[in-house]
């Protein structure tokens, strides 16, 4: 069942220089290569994954969220029900671990967390600050409601890593009789043995 991907925009595929086609079509070179949803959505009976284009044409880092898509997300989640694993992908973070990376939060991430959460969300994917992790917000963000999960990203592949961070994968997997019993994986690269090695994993019991 699982997707060959599930892709959303980030800043860098707003162009900077190029004003005409940032004012008038900024997500063209964007739509060539990946289609014209730029919030997709993918189902199955245990996994339901939500994409949020928070990316702005107007900004060239920051990213927010509006009202509308946060009830149209919890809507969504609310929706699909509490057997299945409930995921919602933004690109900036909705929670960071240092105070550096606090002006790269999302915009309205608070309102966000609380309607969602409410509604059900299980994880909140992220990237943006390439600084992986996994976070409990239920224990670190007041109003959150159940047991809800900050997974962020780092740097996959490409050879411009951040911070102390090296290239890492994160991987989510889940029994299928109880999805939301999920395991988090990082998984991050060894040039020694030259492949990706377990770092970390949790138990994200929902």
């Amino acid at each position: 069942h699982a997707p060959s991907s599930l892709v959303i925009p980030g800043n860098h595929d707003i162009p900077l220089l190029d004003i005409f086609t940032r004012l008038f079509d900024p997500y063209k070179k964007y739509r060539r290569y990946f289609g014209d949803d730029l919030e997709p959505v993918f189902e199955t009976p245990e996994l339901l994954v939500i994409g949020i284009k928070t990316t702005r044409w107007y900004r060239h880092v920051d990213g927010e969220v509006s009202d509308a898509q946060i009830e149209r997300v919890a809507a969504r989640l609310k929706r699909a029900g509490k057997s299945r694993l409930r995921i919602v992908v933004t690109h900036q973070p909705v929670h960071v671990t240092q105070a550096s990376d606090e002006k790269n939060l999302l915009i309205r991430h608070a309102e966000a967390m609380r309607a969602w959460s409410t509604a059900g969300v299980d994880l909140v994917l992220g990237g943006h600050i390439h600084r992986p992790f996994f976070a409990p917000m239920h224990e670190q963000v007041a109003g959150i409601s159940g047991r809800v999960w900050a997974v962020q990203a780092g740097t996959a592949v490409s050879s411009r890593v951040r911070f102390e961070a090296g290239n890492s994968v994160n991987i989510i997997r889940y029994p299928v009789d109880r999805p939301r019993n999920c395991m988090l994986e990082r998984w991050d690269y060894d040039p020694e043995v030259n492949a990706f090695c377990l770092a970390e994993s949790v138990q994200a019991q929902a």
